[in-house]
């Protein structure tokens, strides 16, 4: 989870606070929309598994995410 929240820092220009606050939030709404049988692999896709090629991919689909929501929290331009 530390790469999301690095990503919310340079794509979104937030705090580490504030970044580590929102990547919390993502990641529990992402884990409430699943069955809690596949919570961990939620974990282990959003990269707090072993499988680093899983973790990649997710960070590339959350970084298009990022990039569209960036403009909720102002660009840091």
């Amino acid at each position: 989870m530390n790469e999301i929240v690095e990503l919310l820092q340079q794509k979104a220009g937030l705090s580490p606070d504030k970044a580590q606050e929102v990547a919390t939030a993502i990641v529990g709404l992402i884990k409430s929309k699943v069955p809690s049988e596949f919570q961990g692999v939620v974990d282990q896709f959003l990269g707090g598994g072993s499988d680093a090629q899983a973790g990649s991919s997710a960070l590339g689909g959350l970084g298009g995410l990022l990039g569209a929501a960036e403009g909720m929290f102002g660009s840091k331009g």
